[in-house]
């Protein structure tokens, strides 16, 4: 989701049987990144420790190397981008997001098997 002033301005899911749930994380960073208006000030929020390095050069061991590239060229374009580590529970808008992703990945996995039938 992407509040601005207190208002959500957009809600956006994505969702693929081939994925983990921080590559659709990062995928969806780098695509609100490129969606809002560069030189603004973004704020992340998230219950995973692990997104907070999404702006770190990448070494040999890191996990999706190329998504956390394309975050740090995409941050380029902005004033300021952080991520903020919230508890899930008191998050209204993390309790919504993942209810929403749920639902999207159940639709991917119902449409995958009725054309696997």
């Amino acid at each position: 989701m992407i509040e601005h002033n207190g208002n959500i301005i957009s809600r956006d899911v994505i969702s693929d049987l081939h994925t983990t749930e921080f590559r659709m994380m990062l995928t969806l960073m780098v695509k609100v990144m490129q969606k809002i208006p560069e030189g603004s000030d973004i704020l992340f929020l998230t219950n995973a420790a692990y997104i907070q390095n999404f702006d770190k050069t990448p070494t040999a061991k890191s996990a999706n190397p190329d998504l956390i590239i394309q975050c740090i060229e995409e941050k380029k374009r902005h004033n300021s981008v952080g991520v903020k580590i919230v508890q899930y529970h008191k998050s209204p808008l993390l309790i919504e997001t993942h209810d929403r992703a749920t639902e999207a990945m159940a639709k991917t996995r119902k449409v995958f098997h009725q054309k696997n039938k």
